[in-house]
């Protein structure tokens, strides 16, 4: 069953003109920078406003057909959205914000009200109105309301934009358990590269109004070209040693290659997880080096190089079939004389690593 989208959009000189068909038996993560469409895109599907020319087609049902002027209003999508500035009525307070969802209950499936409410830690605002809460708070409060209408399709535009670290985590992990727990389908926007790792099973890239890339995230963040700005590299692996004498665990991504050791953080053995690695958290040397405190030392060939600035280069090598993106000043490259197909041994810290 999928979400297929084909729409021609003007707003002034921007034209958003794609044609998806989008998975919905997990997380689509579209990802680009501001102004590529992402929001505009949400805000066609949520039924706000009909494309000027198009479809969108909903496990089978249709919402937009534009050649037969058919136009399925927002209230009939059972769709929730989540915006960036969370939009919660002012005069209300937190619990009856939270009531509000039964107004406009959906035919998605039902939530567990009392996990919600434990896993966005709200039980103790429930008094407060929304000007007393923080950015976190509010919007944490917003989508447990999206949540609570029981929607087929949960939209999340840009939710964590400008949130404390504590409110992050606390979303992140719950859109995770949301959808194992329920399997809601979630498109969720966003132009942070970690979000898209923590969370996305599916990616689409938007650039200018159009599609630059869709697929596989571990795919797509892992060869040269895709995200370049990004300067992160996403390796899919599996769980082949823990340590919980130091909580580190080994994982093993690319055959007869050594293993990558992450904070384990009650990871098991046997399970596949994804290795997030930054450009920035990643040295060169020619040789590997003897009595450090990096734990991983990975054997590395020299693909390309390429200029960010009149300091800085961005150096991509090859480890097993995944590229991997390293920032380093010209000046380090000078002194190793770096050049394609060259070996080297990349130097990465356990703790700098994500999954």
């Amino acid at each position: 069953m999928t979400l297929h989208v084909r729409v021609s959009h003007r707003y002034g000189p921007f034209r958003l003109a794609l044609d998806l068909k989008l998975p919905t038996n997990g997380i689509t993560a579209l990802f680009g920078p501001s102004g590529c469409g992402k929001s505009t895109l949400l805000r066609l599907l949520a039924g706000l406003e009909p494309a000027q020319e198009g479809l969108v087609h909903f496990r089978g049902e249709v919402w937009q057909d534009s050649s037969q002027q058919q136009f399925l209003a927002s209230d009939k999508r059972d769709v929730g959205m989540v915006f960036q500035d969370s939009r919660l009525f002012p005069h209300l307070s937190v619990a009856d914000n939270l009531t509000f969802a039964d107004r406009y209950a959906r035919k998605g499936p039902q939530m567990d009200s009392a996990w919600i409410m434990d896993r966005l830690q709200l039980s103790e605002l429930l008094a407060r109105r929304p000007a007393t809460l923080s950015g976190g708070q509010r919007q944490r409060v917003a989508l447990a309301r999206a949540l609570l209408s029981r929607p087929r399709l949960l939209l999340l535009d840009e939710p964590l934009s400008a949130l404390d670290q504590t409110s992050r985590h606390l979303i992140l992990e719950l859109i995770r358990d949301l959808h194992d727990r329920h399997l809601i389908p979630i498109l969720y926007v966003t132009h942070a590269p970690d979000e898209v790792v923590r969370l996305a099973d599916h990616l689409v890239c938007l650039s200018d109004g159009q599609v630059a890339q869709s697929g596989n995230p571990v795919e797509l963040l892992s060869h040269t070209g895709a995200i370049t700005a990004d300067a992160q590299a996403l390796l899919q692996g599996q769980v082949e040693q823990v340590d919980n004498d130091y909580a580190l665990a080994g994982i093993r991504c690319a055959p007869e290659a050594p293993l990558i050791w992450v904070p384990a953080e009650q990871l098991e053995p046997g399970q596949s997880i994804r290795v997030s690695i930054h450009a920035r958290d990643v040295s060169l040397a020619a040789q590997p080096v003897p009595d450090t405190s990096l734990q991983n030392q990975l054997p590395v060939r020299i693909e390309s190089l390429s200029p960010l600035d009149p300091g800085r280069m961005q150096v991509t090598v090859s480890f097993g079939k995944a590229l991997l993106p390293v920032m380093l000043t010209r000046r380090a490259c000078d002194q190793l004389a770096l050049e394609p197909g060259q070996s080297m041994v990349a130097l990465i810290k356990s703790v700098a690593l994500e999954h």
